[in-house]
């Protein structure tokens, strides 16, 4: 295939062209290609529909060349909600201590690391397993897992009801498979890379299929959710209803699931992230980072206990670029 005709492939935002001029890539290409998308991407220089255009082959190429293990899915969705489950009579009743970072822990977060760990590295020992509490090294294995076992762990403390166990399966650093599990909410919404993101609940109402809010354009009415820390230093320019859940997982569930149309926070780590990543994707909402390079795929003997960085969400492209411009003060775009 031709240079330019590969290129009108990529960018074409039809699957079957993206998928052929993909498929004449070696593997050393292919790395290069998604580095240039990924830059594409995060360019404020190039007007919308590139960088979106950017966003979809990137999403797409990461399903590409991926067969999920045997049982993945349901084994994923089992083990958050029994998590959950040994977790919620514990919200409010510990004791939490300090981190060097400012957050807190419990011995609920240590126990839940170690029950997950420990059940993932069973059923497939052949996994690497990330996690907040634990190891934080991504090695370069083709599958790694990224657990967080309580996403919202200050609310957990005090038994506020926002919190939730996050569970995600990267096949060579990208999130292909997330599980969030919501206790408090009775809900669970998870999501395949290719297969759409879903919804199923303790009462069975709204079971089924989910999809992000098809709004255009900011109104009062809406939900818009954010993280504490990003109301420093004002309260961010968004014509919106703000929530502050006080979990970077449920802002971005609520994302996918239309209850809000957009998302930041500006202090976040992938275990944050990663399981949400594919769910808010394939309910069809837009999500981006500030971080350079993207969060995914992960870096080979990266730390990442020591990689901060900001996440933002919207519902549609067209209020990703409102965002993107009235929280310019706060959020920039990595330019590469």
């Amino acid at each position: 295939m031709k240079i330019d005709q590969f290129w009108e492939f990529i960018f074409s935002e039809e699957s079957w062209k993206v998928q052929l001029a993909w498929d004449t890539l070696a593997d050393d290409e292919r790395a290069v290609v998604r580095e240039h998308l990924q830059a594409i991407s995060g360019d404020l220089e190039r007007i919308e529909t590139q960088r979106a255009a950017a966003r979809y082959a990137l999403r797409l190429t990461a399903v590409a060349a991926f067969t999920l293990p045997e049982g993945a899915l349901a084994f994923a969705c089992e083990l958050a909600h029994r998590t959950g489950e040994r977790l919620k009579f514990a919200s409010g009743q510990l004791i939490a201590s300090t981190k060097t970072d400012g957050t807190l822990v419990t011995a609920s977060d240590i126990e839940a690391d170690q029950h997950v760990a420990d059940a993932i590295k069973e059923r497939y020992p052949d996994h690497a397993v990330l996690s907040e509490e634990a190891d934080k090294v991504y090695r370069g294995q083709e599958w790694c897992w990224l657990i967080d076992p309580i996403d919202g762990t200050t609310n957990f403390t005090w038994g506020f009801p926002a919190w939730g166990v996050l569970v995600a399966l990267l096949y060579r650093g990208y999130p292909v498979l997330g599980v969030a599990d919501l206790p408090p909410a009775g809900q669970q919404l998870y999501a395949v890379r290719g297969q759409g993101a879903w919804r199923k609940s303790e009462t069975g109402y709204g079971d089924g299929p989910i999809h992000a809010s098809l709004d255009k354009v900011f109104t009062s009415t809406q939900l818009f959710a954010v993280g504490t820390r990003s109301l420093k230093p004002t309260v961010p320019d968004v014509p919106c209803k703000l929530r502050l859940p006080g979990s970077a997982g449920i802002d971005l569930a609520w994302l996918a699931t239309g209850a809000c149309v957009g998302a930041f926070d500006s202090t976040v780590h992938v275990w944050d992230i990663a399981a949400l990543w594919p769910i808010v994707e394939e309910a069809g909402a837009q999500v981006v980072t500030n971080l350079q390079g993207g969060a995914f795929p992960l870096r080979t003997g990266v730390d990442y206990a020591s990689v901060e960085f900001a996440v933002l969400g919207s519902a549609t492209s067209e209020l990703l670029s409102e965002s993107l411009s009235r929280l310019s003060d706060r959020f920039v775009l990595a330019m590469l």
